[in-house]
């Protein structure tokens, strides 16, 4: 009898400690946290400066530590004035497949600045093994037009969990990493504002938004410390000036992320 009241408290303790070290949040789908992003950019033309607002919803059931991770650093204000930073043309067409942010910013020198935490989080796509006890996806989100999703080192095996900070913008569906990369967010509305001009909000992303994109030159050029090459840079300066959220009174500060 002893020794089943010691085993007995030994679950509970088991459990107890199990549950505590979870804390994955309970986010009901309607109060998921909405991210809103503040780009300013000169395409050197005379028009003057494009003002363009994005709202997008990001998906916590679906990855949870990706979209705390995200929320946190938009709340420590991480990504107030990073750079778009790339530009991802499509193999034998000339159209976008995504631009990337999150990184990297520009100093007072106009030095070229990383900014990549020293941590990496787990990425939570199927090829990741992020499934649940029968086998299906628990991240079943795809990398179609006005997708969010994390930007990580390419390749497979360990460098599935090297996502940190970086992040792009889909422009064009693509299936080849669906299973691959974490998608973790979706386009809700966007505005557009050039001068004096008030283009009309529009659900999803805006026309002309994309069209900027589409159609900017870029360079190659290295960080300040010349440890990191970027190519495909947009040779007109995009920076987002400032990325806020809305998290409906939910507290991530305390949400499990899993690092790798």
């Amino acid at each position: 009898m002893k020794k089943f009241l010691v085993a007995l408290m030994a679950t509970v303790m088991l459990f107890s400690f199990t549950a505590c070290s979870s804390n994955y949040l309970e986010v009901p789908e309607d109060k998921n946290p909405v991210v809103t992003f503040n780009l300013q950019y000169d395409l050197d033309d005379g028009a003057g400066v494009r003002v363009v607002e994005l709202n997008y919803v990001l998906y916590y059931n679906k990855a949870p530590s990706t979209v705390a991770n995200f929320v946190n650093l938009v709340n420590e204000k991480y990504y107030d004035n990073k750079i778009i930073h790339y530009l991802n043309t499509q193999d034998g067409t000339d159209s976008l497949s995504y631009v990337s942010a999150g990184q990297y910013y520009y100093d007072e020198d106009d030095g070229i600045i990383n900014d990549k935490k020293n941590y990496s989080i787990k990425g939570e796509f199927t090829a990741n093994q992020w499934v649940d006890e029968e086998g299906e996806p628990i991240n079943d989100l795809t990398h179609v037009f006005g997708a969010l999703a994390m930007d990580r080192l390419s390749g497979s095996g360990a460098v599935f969990d090297s996502a940190s900070t970086a992040f792009y913008f889909v422009l064009n569906e693509n299936v080849e990493r669906d299973r691959n990369y974490c998608v973790f967010g979706m386009v809700q509305s966007s505005s557009y504002k050039l001068g004096d001009s008030q283009f009309a909000a529009v659900d999803g992303l805006h026309e002309q938004f994309v069209r900027d994109l589409s159609n900017m030159s870029t360079e190659t050029k290295s960080t300040k410390d010349g440890k990191t090459t970027l190519t495909s840079l947009p040779k007109n300066r995009i920076v987002l000036t400032s990325v806020t959220v809305n998290t409906f009174g939910i507290d991530y500060s305390n949400a499990k992320i899993v690092k790798a």
